[in-house]
């Protein structure tokens, strides 16, 4: 776990060096960032309106894979000077390593507030999301999935 625990520590490193550099003046609509919450940590790729995610949950017992992909219905939009709000819907998968239900499937519904800095080069988050479960059984948020995370705008390369 603790080698795991270092190649993640590595990873965000190496991310933050690579996207220091972004500029607004040369805007795109792909942010890339990182969450943290349930699962213990999340790769977050966000070609504007999808959000896609992969986690992992480094619990010595019982780890597993998070894979979401969702559409934000609403992405950006003010509700004071400062703060804004998203909502969305998509789907979810859970890949247990080391139980006999090993693959949970369902829907989430993500909403959330957003702070934008830097000139929007910047994005600070919170954001809960109830599920819908669909695999192994049918259940009406059998959990909740909430985060604290970052993004940060990846300028466009090309013209």
């Amino acid at each position: 776990m603790k080698r795991a625990f270092k190649v993640f520590v590595v990873l965000v490193v190496l991310f933050v060096v690579a996207t220091s550099t972004v500029s607004a003046a040369d805007r795109g609509s792909l942010r890339l960032g990182l969450e943290f919450g349930d699962p213990i940590a999340v790769l977050i790729i966000r070609p504007a309106p999808f959000d896609f995610k992969v986690g992992y949950s480094f619990e010595a017992n019982n780890p597993w894979l998070f894979l979401s992909a969702d559409y934000r219905i609403i992405s950006g939009y003010q509700v004071i000077d400062f703060l804004h709000l998203f909502l969305g819907i998509g789907a979810y998968t859970q890949i247990y390593f080391q139980q006999a239900d090993a693959l949970q499937l369902g829907l989430r519904i993500p909403v959330g507030l957003q702070v934008f800095l830097v000139d929007n080069v910047v994005e600070l988050f919170l954001e809960v999301a109830p599920t819908v479960g669909f695999l192994p059984t049918i259940q009406a948020f059998p959990r909740w999935q909430g985060y604290f995370g970052f993004t940060i705008l990846v300028p466009k390369f090309w013209k």
